[in-house]
């Protein structure tokens, strides 16, 4: 990539006027579509030394050992595009949820540890899910929690945890809330070590209010009268490969019971856990099959759409399952794809490219203050949608406009030198950006030199080879190697819990 140009950035007046604005993405898919989020990896930067989180490495991996294809050893069967990562790192959780908002997604779903419980890195845990919390506001996005109460140890530490969220979550103005109701949402995977419903009368009276508390599929009678409704998940009888037959079960006989019901859509499961060392602890597996699983189950939503309140994507990041949503190197962008047709955005994979070539350019400008500043203006122009103008200011910044390619055409031609004559004299500064100025704009006043860089480079055109214009090959996996890591240092596998009640 070319060394980041700022010099002239810092007249972009245009970028400060959308910025920490964020605009609604236009879907024609009105259900509600959230992603299931996993907060738990860290990295050196975030461990020290030399040390990753066991996310990352489960009992086999050592991501320190980087390949000839310049992929780190991780604990998956797909590498992320960007290279394993710190979960609390601020420019992975721009890409994220960018990535998120142009595919029309609607806000995440963290699996939540809490502030007490029998969990090694409860506290990395903790401060990697606020820091995501923090930044959903910027983006537009809502969130949810997905509470683990397998490590609360007694019901003073449930309670605790739920305590937590009255006090920081449920007051946060992106929390999921119901449209009706007002009650805020709150789903538990399990419930697994509280299974009565005097437990969750005792755990959920900290909460400050009435909540939607929603357990896995045909778990709510753990919760009794406490449940509000229940989600469907990931799971199959391996010799039957029925997972489809699942889901529509669920929506078909058991979400029409419930008052508040959510649907689930995934891409396969492919766990890593026997090659990482845990064992072969989860009894089936479910082919990605180059897409057609995803296909399978966004068509089963689409047909029982009536039948939920919300779909849950399983997942964004569970990499140890091999349940992503998020690009790897193994399925590019395809799976965010299927997820933009399916909301209706309209976007393509060329804007979720340039989401990765603003990541590509945070890496490059590590440490570089000024330059950061400046790719925060196209942030804030690709938050507020503004994805033209992102792209050439995001050109021009990394070095790729065309100069003397004022009004972005791609070539320096007539609407160029219109552009000069017409703004003769205009203080940029003073008197703002003019009506058609794109790139390039010029220092103080539009002037001689404007006309030189026109005259200069007539009939040029601009090269294909742009930010935002390929996915790095495999090969390419070097380039990625940016941060890395992942954490979880107590082990939390077997997401894919067996449901009963379903035929």
């Amino acid at each position: 990539m070319p060394r980041l140009i700022v010099a002239c950035f810092c007249v972009l007046t245009g970028v400060r006027a959308v910025a920490g604005t964020p605009v609604d993405v236009p879907k024609t898919n009105p259900l509600p579509v959230y992603l299931h989020y996993m907060p738990w990896f860290e990295t050196p930067d975030t461990l020290g030394g030399n040390q990753w989180g066991w996310h990352w490495t489960m009992n086999t991996a050592n991501p320190n050992v980087v390949g000839t294809d310049g992929q780190r050893q991780i604990a998956s069967h797909y590498y992320p595009l960007i290279g394993p990562y710190a979960s609390r790192d601020p420019h992975v959780i721009e890409y994220h949820m960018l990535l998120m908002k142009l595919a029309g997604v609607d806000g995440v779903l963290i699996d939540w540890y809490g502030v007490q419980g029998t969990n090694g890195d409860l506290n990395d845990l903790l401060t990697s899910s606020n820091a995501i919390v923090d930044r959903t506001g910027d983006f537009g996005l809502d969130f949810g929690v997905v509470l683990e109460d397998r490590f609360s140890a007694n019901l003073s530490q449930a309670q605790a945890n739920v305590a937590y969220l009255r006090d920081h979550y449920f007051n946060h103005p992106q929390y999921i809330r119901n449209d009706t109701s007002g009650d805020p949402l709150l789903l538990s995977f399990g419930p697994i070590t509280f299974e009565s419903e005097a437990e969750w009368t005792q755990i959920l009276s900290q909460a400050g209010e009435d909540v939607d508390y929603l357990p896995l599929w045909y778990e709510s009678n753990d919760a009794g009268s406490n449940a509000d409704g229940e989600y469907s998940w990931v799971y199959e009888d391996e010799p039957q490969d029925n997972y489809l037959g699942h889901l529509n079960n669920f929506y078909q006989f058991r979400a029409p019971t419930l008052d508040v019901a959510g649907g689930s859509a995934f891409p396969g499961f492919d766990d890593y856990y026997e090659a990482g060392g845990v064992g072969d602890i989860i009894p089936f597996d479910i082919p990605h099959d180059n897409g057609q699983t995803l296909a399978a189950t966004l068509g089963a939503a689409t047909q029982h759409s009536g039948a939920m309140d919300f779909l849950q994507l399983v997942t964004w990041n569970d990499f140890g399952e091999g349940t992503m949503f998020e690009p790897t190197v193994e399925t590019g962008f395809d799976y965010l794809v299927q997820l933009q047709q399916f909301t209706g955005v309209p976007f393509d994979q060329d804007d979720l490219e340039l989401v990765l070539a603003l990541y590509l350019a945070r890496q490059e400008s590590l440490g570089d203050a000024e330059a950061q500043a400046a790719l925060d203006d196209v942030s804030a122009l690709l938050t507020a949608l503004e994805l033209d103008l992102a792209r050439d200011r995001l050109a021009l910044i990394t070095g790729d406009a065309l100069a003397g390619d004022f009004n972005g055409s791609g070539q320096v031609e007539q609407g160029d030198l219109d552009l000069v004559l017409s703004n003769w004299g205009r203080d940029i500064d003073a008197d703002g950006v003019p009506a058609g100025w794109v790139v390039d704009l010029p220092v103080g006043q539009v002037e001689q030199s404007d006309l030189d860089r026109v005259l200069q480079g007539w009939g040029a055109q601009a090269s294909p080879d742009v930010p935002g214009a390929s996915v790095p090959e495999p090969g390419a996996g070097a380039m990625f190697l940016v941060i890395g890591g992942a954490t979880a240092r107590r082990v939390r596998p077997c997401r894919s819990l067996s449901v009963s009640g379903v035929s």
